[in-house]
């Protein structure tokens, strides 16, 4: 037999041995995983769309209450009850009023029932409305589902709202009766927000919105995982109805593919990753069997394939053959240039894709000021047009809350930058008391604190660059004044262990949850109102550069201790 046969022969029986063994645990932990990512997220897009109708519901409710106690609707009420206004001026005014209040269903009802003014279908002024005339006999201020009729661009078309009324303060016989809709754009947001398809249905089931999601290209790819390992897009579906129960006049129907397949895409690829191991392990001792009788290219080929092991990709085998192995040797050097022009090209790829998470990130925490900023502008926009005598109290409001999220943007774009060009640390031997004496001396007393510092006796100094140690031990200590805003005991301390010192700053605030103590170095998260979330990601990187680590501890209401792993000066 020849040697290239026996070879193929050999490492396809030790290849497929371990892959074959491997298929049925891959399938099932495939089959656990989609289905527990599929569930838990199901419930989590449920209860987020739960919350939002919830909290759209009480923002009908307050805009109705806000709106029955402005000026217009006072002075509509005072004009109507005067007989200052034709039946044809009070019906147009209430698409003004729904206008300027952001309602979608707005109707003035007298107490006899009749309509006075409708702004979401205005041709029912003069007569009873019967959708929405059994409201008034609930309680007031509390909203409710119901299907009304408003006009469309195409004519009149159901949508289903959340509604309240309330009576006018002026003439208690008038009510007030608004509400939001869940139209299409309010669908898209739910459809945004729980990353699915939402679809609104009135009574009997009849389609009033619908709405999706866009799925990006991981989504497709993910599919065609899913296909080619016969594993199918399962859907999943929640009906939340609205109304009363038994007799609900609507619902909201959630539905969602499963993304599952991308915790199952991740287990299937490392499965196989590790069969693949196997096998070439299982190929490896085969080669090492036929090593005695192999001649001097092969030994060559095996020389500078521990070279490519090792991480050198420029090793070629360069030794004279012919046949089987002179076609092996120079397979071998063709792969070995592949695999270097391969890493390169992926090294290029993950600075882009770095970059581009960076950038995201970036993006994001810059659009949340950028929110308030709009509103105060569009705020003083509105009060100098309509010439309100507060004028100066909402400029002052307004302009002192641009300032702060303009300095909070600077603040974001300031840390973005020590991130992005942290220079490299110039270590040299620094007393650890040094250190905590620093550190300490740039905090003053405060009320309720207790600081106590325990630096044990004959510590070795550390190699360290002073200036970026100190900003670590800043960074840990102002966020344990942080934790601690009542006051606390507040403990700094410095030891010696194997080679390194640890610098610990611990406190006796509320802790950290265990969810967040494993993501607390990751760029961009943080639990503090106005935080960036790059102090402790600009730290780690900084005791990672100076041969030690950043380590973090806490219980939950116990405090945390942080702890700063540096490497030992040398003793001369």
């Amino acid at each position: 037999m020849r040697l290239r046969t026996e070879l193929a022969a050999l490492f396809t029986f030790f290849a497929v041995l371990p892959l074959a063994a491997a298929l049925f645990p891959v399938t099932r932990t495939l089959a656990r995983a989609l289905s527990s990512e599929h569930e838990a997220r199901l419930n989590g897009a449920a209860r987020a769309l739960e919350g939002e109708l919830t909290r759209l519901a009480h923002e009908a409710a307050t805009r109705v209450g806000v709106l029955s106690q402005s000026p217009e609707v006072e002075a509509f009420a005072r004009d109507l009850e005067a007989g200052a206004l034709l039946p044809a001026d009070a019906a147009g005014r209430g698409v003004e009023l729904m206008g300027a209040s952001g309602l979608d269903v707005l109707s003035l009802v007298a107490a006899s029932g009749e309509v006075v003014t409708s702004g979401h279908l205005p041709g029912r002024a003069g007569d009873e409305d019967p959708e929405l005339g059994p409201l008034l006999l609930l309680p007031p201020e509390e909203a409710v589902p119901r299907v009304v009729t408003r006009a469309g661009p195409s004519g009149p078309e159901p949508l289903l709202a959340f509604v309240s009324w309330v009576p006018v303060p002026g003439d208690p016989r008038l009510k007030l009766v608004g509400g939001l809709g869940l139209d299409l754009d309010r669908a898209r947001r739910l459809a945004l927000l729980t990353s699915g398809e939402v679809e609104i249905r009135g009574t009997g089931g009849a389609v009033l919105a619908r709405a999706e999601a866009p799925s990006g290209a991981g989504t497709a790819r993910l599919a065609v995982w899913g296909a080619r390992l016969g594993v199918g897009l399962a859907g999943a579906r929640r009906v939340l109805p609205l109304g009363p129960a038994g007799a609900p006049v609507g619902e909201v129907e959630l539905r969602l593919a499963s993304e599952g397949l991308a915790r199952a895409a991740a287990t299937v690829v490392l499965a196989f990753v590790a069969a693949l191991l196997a096998g070439g392990v299982a190929a490896l001792a085969a080669g090492s069997a036929i090593a005695a009788r192999v001649t001097r290219p092969l030994e060559a080929m095996r020389e500078a394939a521990a070279r490519v092991a090792s991480g050198d990709l420029s090793a070629r085998v360069g030794a004279p053959a012919s046949g089987e192995v002179g076609e092996l040797v120079r397979a071998f050097d063709a792969m070995t240039e592949d695999l270097a022009v391969g890493r390169a090209r992926l090294a290029q790829a993950e600075r882009v894709a770095a970059w581009r998470e960076v950038a995201r990130r970036l993006a994001h925490e810059i659009k949340n000021p950028l929110t308030p900023i709009a509103m105060s502008v569009e705020t003083l926009r509105d009060a100098q047009a309509s010439s309100r005598p507060d004028f100066p109290e909402i400029f002052d409001e307004g302009t002192r809350a641009i300032g702060e999220e303009v300095r909070r943007l600077k603040r974001i774009v300031d840390e973005f930058s020590r991130f992005a060009r942290l220079p490299a640390p110039e270590p040299s031997p620094v007393p650890p008391e040094d250190l905590v004496s620093t550190l300490l001396a740039l905090f003053p007393p405060l009320d309720g604190l207790t600081v106590e510092r325990d630096v044990a006796q004959g510590l070795p100094k550390v190699l360290a660059d002073r200036d970026q140690v100190v900003q670590v031990l800043l960074n840990l200590v102002q966020n344990a004044l942080d934790a601690m805003p009542r006051g606390g005991v507040l403990r700094v301390s410095a030891r010696a262990q194997g080679g390194l010192v640890a610098l610990a700053v611990s406190d006796t605030g509320v802790g950290i949850a265990p969810e967040d103590l494993a993501r607390i170095f990751e760029p961009y998260f943080t639990r503090k109102k106005g935080g960036t979330g790059l102090g402790l990601s600009i730290a780690r990187r900084i005791a990672e550069e100076h041969g030690g680590r950043l380590e973090a501890r806490s219980m939950p209401g116990e405090g945390a201790t942080f702890t700063l792993w540096l490497p030992a000066a040398p003793t001369p």
